[in-house]
């Protein structure tokens, strides 16, 4: 029998296909993705008292890997440092905890360091040779680099060597205002270092500047470069200074220190003794007088 026209037009419900029957079908999966959760040494490297430079540790100290992280920084960190060491209040309240404890390097110190030791040789005997303009026998100075290099070295190390020390002796051990999230505690000495060798940077123009033989215009880059570098520096410190009980005396001893820095840079290497003329005092006046007259009696006679 022929279908009809209703029967052609009409729903009909068609039965579904056997799953254990031979035939296969497209499947389409709609699980969402899975994540993969961190383990907990990510979530140690996330924490604001992460592991510094993992793979440094897991070296010898012979090793290089063990040093390579010491070194792990790219250009934008490098300038980013530089410039919040030399402007007051560019640093965040938490930039030691999250930029500097979480990465400190050497890469950035080591190399200001080194310029700054040829800078200021260099322009210590520009300032020598202009402080004897016609002097013939004036002859350059190689032991001002030995000098510069000593006084860098020795304050790059041991300032931060002692205010590290300081910091862990001084500290407050208070367990009232704990707080896991904001606590910020004695920066490590590897972050001292690093902050205190990018805290040189201001002085490679400033040295440059200081060859220029005008007193007071050397004291103000004095001033300037001592107040912009100490200020920014003290910036980046206070969150971890102001948990010590004598953080008053350890502001003034940071400043003090920098300000002591800058002068003795401009002292010893650029700035112009003061050449007194010599004063004929009364008694050479009088063997003088009695000479002549000795020697003009003798010829009288």
């Amino acid at each position: 029998m022929d279908a009809s026209v209703d029967d052609l037009l009409s729903f009909k419900e068609f039965p579904l296909i056997n799953e254990a029957s031979g035939s296969q079908s497209a499947q389409i999966n709609i699980n969402s993705p899975q994540r993969t959760l961190p383990s907990i040494d990510d979530e140690d490297d996330e924490d604001g008292t992460a592991k510094e430079n993992n793979s440094a540790k897991g070296g010898s100290i012979f090793s290089f890997e063990y040093y390579q992280g010491f070194f792990d920084v790219d250009t934008m960190i490098v300038v980013d440092r530089i410039a919040t060491s030399m402007i007051p209040k560019r640093a965040p309240v938490n930039y030691l905890k999250l930029n500097i404890a979480t990465n400190p390097d050497l890469y950035g110190p080591v190399w200001i360091v080194l310029t700054l030791i040829f800078t200021i040789g260099i322009s210590g005997n520009m300032a020598s040779y202009l402080q004897n303009t016609g002097n013939h026998h004036w002859r350059y100075n190689f032991h001002l680099v030995s000098y510069s290099a000593t006084a860098i070295i020795m304050y790059t190390l041991l300032v931060p060597s002692a205010l590290w020390g300081f910091l862990k002796w001084s500290v407050r051990s208070s367990e009232l205002d704990i707080d896991e999230d904001e606590e910020v505690g004695t920066p490590s000495l590897l972050s001292l270092v690093c902050i205190y060798g990018y805290s040189l940077a201001i002085y490679i123009p400033v040295s440059v500047l200081w060859t220029i033989q005008v007193s007071l215009f050397q004291w103000l880059l004095v001033i300037t470069g001592a107040f912009l570098s100490g200020f920014a520096l003290l910036t980046i410190l206070m969150p971890a200074v102001k948990k010590s009980k004598y953080s008053l005396f350890v502001v003034l001893a940071i400043e003090l220190a920098h300000f002591a820095l800058a002068a003795g840079f401009m002292l010893y290497f650029f700035h112009a003794p003061d050449v007194e003329t010599p004063v004929e005092t009364p008694l050479h006046k009088a063997i003088t007088s009695v000479v002549v007259n000795t020697t003009m009696q003798s010829k009288n006679a």
